[in-house]
């Protein structure tokens, strides 16, 4: 199972999450872990490449763990592009987990 934690600060999402295997397939033929990290490694490119700012990244193949935080200390105009990005993620992650619920849960808190 992967679960998803997308963490808010405020009106904000600050952090999302990504922890475990979906058990969908055998490793390098399941889509459903593919889709998360294709979305997630999205993500942090968008953040880097895009917008030019540096988020906390920890990502850990063993457990396995992909988390991408952002720091809220910016001006208005960037926090607004940084939400899209933020914002389009999670409507990603959570279409991928209406189709395969039994693979993948997410937790807003």
């Amino acid at each position: 199972m992967i679960y998803i934690n997308i963490k808010k600060k405020g009106k904000y999402i600050q952090t999302i999450e990504a922890v475990g295997h979906s058990g969908y397939a055998e490793s390098g033929k399941d889509i459903v872990c593919s889709a998360v990290s294709t979305l997630m490694q999205s993500l942090i490119l968008g953040l880097e490449k895009v917008l030019k700012i540096t988020p906390e990244v920890e990502v850990d193949e063993n457990v396995p763990i992909i988390k991408v935080q952002v720091c809220l200390d910016m001006d208005e105009d960037m926090m607004s592009h940084v939400q899209v990005l933020m914002k389009s993620t999670r409507l990603g992650l959570k279409d991928i987990a209406d189709s395969y619920p039994k693979f993948i849960k997410i937790k807003e808190m």
